[in-house]
C-alpha cells in the first residue's frame, strides 16, 4: 500500500500523531497556495489599472501642451485656439471612456467603485480634497477618523507702512467773497388733520356650536350564535371609533374557519370576526379580546357550546345603549386681531358663516367682510379653532375653546354670530410743514404756498413751482406717517414733528389750506473757492485780485496770470456779472480750479467794480500722500521675482495694483491693511515665501524704514489624525500607517477640527492564508473621470467647451487644474506601483518560500521512503519464497511415503 500510494500514512492507524501533524500542514499549504494565487491576481489587477493610468497620463500631458499653446493668443488665431479646444474636448471624452471601460473580469477599476466610502461628520465642510489610499476597516467594517487641528496654516507676510495717506486733501486754495441777497429763513406752518382717527378696540364675539357632540355611554350587547347557541358579550371601548351612538348600529359579520381573528371597519361600522370551528366560548372570547383591543372588550357567556359551521352569518341590532351628549356652551371666542384687516369698527359688521366640507378650513374675504368656517365630518371644536388660527392668524384669533374635543354637528351649519366692541376713536393728526432750505419754496416764496389734500390711488406729493402749490394725494387707509413720508420724498418741503402718525387720514380733511409763514430773504456772501490742481506746497503764495474793465461786454469776465505768477480777474464794468461767469474764467487757467461754493452760480451778481472783494492769497498746500520719494524694490515669492519702480507721490493703490498685476508670476499679492501695504504669499505653508529688497529710495523716503521684515515664510497646518502627527504642507496634511493612509486638503487657513467615518469601499486583497484583517490589504482607487479628477483648484471637466476654464475663458486657470490633476494621477500610479513592487511581490516570494518549507515538512511526515519500502518488499518476497520451498520439501517425503503405501 505504501509503495502504491507513495504515502507512509494511509490511515489513522498507521501513525495517529503523524496524521494530525500532516493534515494541519496540508491545510496551511492549501491556504498559502490560494494566497499565492490571490497575490498574483492582485498584481494582475494593479498592472491593468496602471496600464490604463499610463494612457491617462499621456492624455493629460497632451492637454497640458494644448493649454500652453493656446495661451499664445498673440500668435494664434481664434480658429487655431478653437481647434485646440476641440482636441481638449476629445481628450476629456477619452478620459471618461477609460474610466468606464477599464475592467478586470467585468469589474470596473477606474470609475470610482473601488474608492472608499465616507460619512461626513463634524467640520467636514472645510475639507476641499480628500484621498484615502489605504484603510484597514477591521472586523467592524468601518473606521472613524478624528482630525485635531492645533494650528492653521499661514501665509508668508511682510507689512510696510511707508506710504503716507493722512495729508489729503492738500491743495493750495483761496477764496473770493461777494455780497448778495439770497433766501434766509424757510417758511413753515402747522398742518392740523383734526378728523383723522386710530384703530381702537377689536371686535369680538362668542361662536356657539351647541349641537357639537361627544360620546357619553358605550354601546354593549350579547351575540348569540344561531346554530350552536354560543354566547359572546361585546362592549365598545371608550374613545374608540365606535364609541357613543355609533356603537348601536354596529353590524357583526361572522365566518367560521381554522383560527379566530377579528377587525373593525369604522367607515362601514362593520365588525368582521372569524371563529375557530370547534372552539369553546372562553377560547373564542380570549382571542377576540386581544384581536379587537382598541375597539371592543369581549367576554364569554357561560356555557359548554362550541362553534359550529352553521354559526356563520350577519348579525345586526346586537349592541345598544350607546349615547352622545351635547353642551350649549360649546364653542370658542372669535376676536379680530389687532392690526388685521378687520381691526376696529370693521369687525362689528363681519358676517360669520359656518358650513361643512371635505376638509376643515377657514377663509376671510376683506372686501365683503365675510368669515367662512368650513368643518369636515367628525372635526372637533379644537380643530375648527386651530384652522382659523393657522389660516387667518394675521386677521382673526380663535381663543377660549370650550369642549374642544366635541365633534362638530351639521345642526350648527349656517350659524351667524355678529361681533361687537370694535371701535375707531378720533385721534387728531398733526405735523409741521417747512420749506427745504435752498429749495424752490425757500424764503418768502413759501409764505404764499397752497397745501392741497386730494384723494388718489396712491399716497404721493407733487410741487408746482409755477402755481406755488404742494398737492398731496392720499390713498384709502393711508396714515399720517404715510402723508409725511410722501411730502419728504418729494423734496421741496419737510414734514416734521409728526403727531399721532399712525392715525388714519380722514376724507373730512381733504381740501386746500395755506399754513406756511415766516419765510424771509437776507443779504449773505457768495464765495468763489480757487484751488491749485496739484497737491503741493509750491503753489502757496499766488494772490487773486479782481479789477474792473470797460473793455468787456456786460456780463463778461476773464482771468490771466501776471508776470509774478498772480491771478488777475477782469470783470466787466458795463453791467452785472454772474458768479458762475467769474468762476468759469478762473477755472479756465492752467493749474487752477474754481467753483462757487455757497450758491449755484446763477442769479447772484456783482453790481459793478465797486463791489469787488479784496485780494486774497492761495495757501494751505501740502504734499497729498503716497510715496515720499522715488522707490525701486525687488519682490521675490515662491513663483519668481520682479523689480518694481515707483515715482514720488505714487499712492497705496498704485503700489497694490502694480504688485497684484504680476502676482501670478511671483506668488505674492498685496492688500490694503488699514492704510499700510501687506505683502502676502498666494499660497500657504512653509514653502511659501515673501522677500522684499529695497534697491534704492530717494531722500526723505519712508518705505525702507517702515518694513516689518525683509523676508517671511508661512507655516504649515499642524494636526493629528487618530492621534498620529500628520505630515503637512500648507493646508494639506497626510498620514501613512499600517492601518490608515490618507491625504487631506482643508479650506485655506482653516483650524476647525474634523471627524468622519470610512464606512466601506476600497479594493480588498486577501494576501495571507488566514482571513483576518492583518493578512489583508484594502486599497482605494479613485475615479479618473473628468468630473472627479481635480482638487482645490477645480475639476478637469471645467476645461471643456463652454465651461469656466475653457481656453477662451481662462487658460491660466486651466493650466493650474491640469498640473494638479497630473500630480494626482502620477501619485496614484506611484502608489499602485509601490504596492505592487513591495507588498505584492515581496509577499509572493515569502509565500513561495513558506509553501516549499511546509511541503518538505509534510512530506517528511507522511510520504513513504521508496528505497526502504522496496527493500522491505523484496525481503518479504524472499522470505515467502523460502518458506514455500521449505514447505514443498517437507511435503515431498510424506508424498513419497503415500506413493509407496498405494
Amino acid at each position: 500500500t505504501r509503495l502504491s500510494t507513495g504515502l507512509r500514512i494511509n490511515s489513522g492507524s498507521d501513525d495517529p500523531a503523524g496524521l494530525i501533524a500532516s493534515e494541519a500542514l496540508r491545510s496551511e499549504i492549501t491556504g498559502l497556495n490560494k494566497a499565492i494565487t490571490n497575490t498574483k491576481r492582485a498584481s494582475q489587477i494593479i498592472s491593468t489599472a496602471d496600464s490604463a493610468l499610463g494612457q491617462v497620463s499621456s492624455l493629460l500631458n497632451d492637454i497640458r501642451g494644448l493649454v500652453v499653446e493656446a495661451a499664445n493668443e498673440g500668435a494664434l488665431s481664434p480658429d487655431e485656439i478653437a481647434a485646440n479646444q476641440l482636441q481638449i474636448d476629445s481628450s476629456l471624452e477619452a478620459l471618461n471612456r477609460i474610466a468606464q471601460t477599464t475592467t478586470f473580469q467585468g469589474r470596473k477599476l477606474l470609475d470610482g467603485s473601488l474608492d472608499f466610502i465616507t460619512s461626513a461628520g463634524q467640520g467636514f465642510g472645510t475639507v476641499r480634497d480628500l484621498t484615502i489610499e489605504q484603510a484597514n476597516l477591521g472586523a467592524t467594517g468601518q473606521v472613524s477618523v478624528d482630525v485635531d487641528v492645533s494650528a492653521a496654516a499661514t501665509r508668508a507676510a511682510i507689512t510696510a507702512s511707508g506710504i503716507p495717506t493722512a495729508t489729503t486733501p492738500a491743495f493750495s486754495a483761496g477764496t473770493l467773497t461777494f455780497e448778495s441777497e439770497v433766501a434766509d429763513a424757510s417758511a413753515a406752518g402747522t398742518v392740523n388733520l383734526a378728523n383723522s382717527f386710530t384703530i381702537g378696540a377689536e371686535a369680538s364675539g362668542a361662536i356657539a356650536l351647541a349641537n357639537a357632540t361627544t360620546p357619553d355611554e358605550q354601546a354593549e350587547g350579547t351575540l348569540t350564535l344561531g346554530d350552536s347557541g354560543l354566547g359572546l358579550e361585546f362592549e365598545v371601548q371608550a374613545g374608540s371609533a365606535a364609541d357613543g351612538t355609533t356603537g348601536n348600529g354596529v353590524i357583526i359579520e361572522v365566518t367560521v374557519g381554522a383560527s379566530t381573528t377579528g377587525s373593525y371597519d369604522a367607515a362601514t361600522n362593520t365588525l368582521s370576526i372569524t371563529l375557530e370551528e370547534g372552539a369553546d366560548a372562553a377560547t373564542i372570547a380570549a382571542a377576540l379580546d386581544t384581536e379587537l383591543d382598541g375597539f371592543f372588550d369581549v367576554a364569554a357567556v357561560a356555557g359548554a357550546e362550541v362553534v359550529d359551521a352553521a354559526d356563520a352569518g350577519t348579525y345586526t341590532g346586537v349592541l345598544a345603549g350607546g349615547t352622545d351628549q351635547t353642551d350649549a356652551g360649546t364653542g370658542f371666542q372669535l376676536t379680530a386681531r389687532d392690526g388685521g384687516a378687520a381691526d376696529g369698527a370693521i369687525g362689528n359688521d363681519t358676517t360669520v358663516t359656518i358650513t361643512t366640507g371635505a376638509v376643515t378650513s377657514a377663509s376671510y374675504d376683506a372686501e365683503t367682510n365675510e368669515l367662512i368656517i368650513t368643518a369636515a365630518a367628525g372635526a372637533t371644536v379644537s380643530e375648527i379653532a386651530a384652522a382659523i388660527n393657522t389660516s387667518l392668524g394675521d386677521d382673526w384669533i380663535a381663543s377660549n375653546v370650550v369642549n374642544g374635543s366635541y365633534a362638530f354637528a351639521s345642526a350648527d351649519v349656517g350659524t351667524s354670530t355678529p361681533l361687537t366692541g370694535g371701535t375707531n376713536p378720533g385721534l387728531a393728526g398733526q405735523f409741521i410743514l417747512e420749506a427745504v432750505d435752498g429749495g424752490a419754496a425757500d424764503g418768502t416764496v413759501g409764505n404764499e404756498t397752497d397745501l392741497v389734500f386730494a384723494s388718489g390711488a396712491t399716497t404721493e406729493a407733487t410741487y408746482d413751482a409755477d402755481s406755488n402749490t404742494l398737492t398731496v394725494t392720499v390713498a384709502d387707509g393711508a396714515t399720517i406717517d404715510d402723508v409725511a413720508t410722501a411730502i419728504n420724498n418729494q423734496g421741496t418741503f419737510l414734514a416734521k414733528n409728526v403727531l399721532n402718525g399712525t392715525a388714519v387720514f380722514s376724507t373730512d380733511d381733504l381740501g386746500t389750506t395755506s399754513p406756511l409763514s415766516g419765510g424771509t430773504d437776507q443779504t449773505v456772501n457768495d464765495v468763489i473757492t480757487v484751488t491749485a490742481d496739484v497737491a503741493d506746497p509750491a503753489f502757496d503764495g499766488p494772490s487773486i485780485s479782481v479789477v474792473g474793465t470797460n473793455a468787456l461786454a456786460a456780463g463778461e469776465a476773464s482771468a490771466e496770470i501776471d508776470n509774478d505768477g498772480n491771478i488777475v480777474v477782469n470783470v466787466s464794468t458795463n453791467g452785472a456779472v454772474a458768479m458762475g461767469t467769474i468762476a468759469a474764467a478762473i477755472d479756465g487757467l492752467d493749474g487752477f480750479s474754481a467753483a462757487v461754493t455757497t450758491s449755484d452760480g446763477t442769479g447772484q451778481y456783482l453790481d459793478g467794480i465797486s463791489a469787488a472783494p479784496d485780494s486774497t492769497d492761495l495757501a494751505g498746500g501740502q504734499f497729498g500722500g503716497g510715496l515720499t520719494a522715488d522707490l525701486v524694490i525687488q519682490l521675490t515669492g515662491s513663483d519668481g521675482a520682479e523689480v518694481f519702480q515707483f515715482e514720488r507721490g505714487s499712492s497705496l493703490g498704485d503700489v497694490l495694483n502694480a504688485i497684484n498685476l504680476v502676482s501670478d508670476s511671483t506668488g505674492v499679492q498685496a492688500v490694503d491693511d488699514a492704510g499700510s501695504i501687506r505683502l502676502e504669499s498666494t499660497t500657504y505653508g512653509s514653502r511659501s515665501v515673501v522677500a522684499l529688497e529695497v534697491i534704492s529710495e530717494g531722500a526723505g523716503g519712508q518705505f525702507a524704514s517702515n518694513l516689518s521684515a525683509s523676508r517671511s515664510n508661512g507655516t504649515d497646518i499642524q494636526a493629528t489624525i487618530n492621534g498620529t502627527t500628520a505630515t503637512a504642507s500648507g493646508n494639506t496634511f497626510s498620514i501613512n500607517t499600517s492601518t490608515l493612509s490618507l491625504s487631506m486638503t482643508v479650506e485655506a487657513g482653516s483650524s476647525d477640527n474634523i471627524s468622519f467615518d470610512i464606512t466601506g469601499g476600497g479594493a480588498l486583497f486577501q494576501l495571507g492564508s488566514n482571513v483576518v484583517s492583518n493578512q489583508q490589504a484594502r486599497m482605494g482607487i479613485s475615479s479618473v473621470s473628468t468630473g472627479k479628477l481635480g482638487g482645490n483648484t477645480g475639476r478637469l471637466y471645467e476645461l471643456g467647451s463652454g465651461q469656466a476654464r475653457a481656453l477662451s475663458n481662462d487658460a491660466a486657470g486651466a493650466a493650474k487644474i491640469v498640473d494638479e490633476v497630473i500630480n494626482k494621477v502620477t501619485s496614484l500610479r506611484g502608489r499602485l506601483g509601490a504596492f505592487q513592487a513591495t507588498t505584492l511581490e515581496s509577499n509572493l516570494v515569502s509565500l513561495n518560500d513558506t509553501v516549499a518549507n511546509l511541503q518538505e515538512a509534510e512530506s517528511s511526515i507522511r510520504d513513504a521512503d521508496f528505497a526502504a519500502e522496496s527493500a522491505n518488499l523484496t525481503r518479504a518476497q524472499i522470505l515467502v519464497q523460502s518458506g514455500t520451498n521449505v514447505l514443498a520439501l517437507a511435503n515431498q517425503n510424506p508424498q513419497n511415503v503415500l506413493a509407496l503405501l498405494r
